[in-house]
């Protein structure tokens, strides 16, 4: 379901704008889509982390990170049960589902 947004009117001088248009481009945006991109972006590194919201696609993004990170884990848990070090590995995916799960909060962590 797409959010839904309320139009918002903000003034660029022509030579920012063509900035602007030149960098959504680049990234395979519209300049709208950018610029909402970049200042929800640049607002989200100036809040205090305790008071920061994850939005929607931030948590999605952390979904993905953790599943690859999941995946390497089980890969290198191969590796090191060859070497008999099975519980080192134990240790380690039981602190990264528990980083997971303080990140996301009630958030689903599969």
């Amino acid at each position: 379901m797409a959010v839904q947004r309320s139009q918002r009117s903000i003034r660029f001088s022509d030579d920012e704008w063509d900035v602007v248009v030149r960098a959504a481009e680049r990234n395979d945006l519209t300049p709208g889509a950018f610029v909402r991109e970049t200042a929800t972006r640049a607002a989200a590194e100036n809040l205090d982390p305790s008071d920061a919201q994850l939005t929607p696609e931030l948590i999605e993004l952390v979904k993905r990170t953790f599943r690859g990170v999941h995946l390497l884990a089980f890969l290198k848990r191969e590796e090191l049960a060859e070497l008999g070090k099975e519980d080192d590995i134990e240790r380690a995916a039981k602190a990264a589902k528990a980083a997971q799960s303080d990140t996301l909060g009630a958030e689903d962590s599969h």
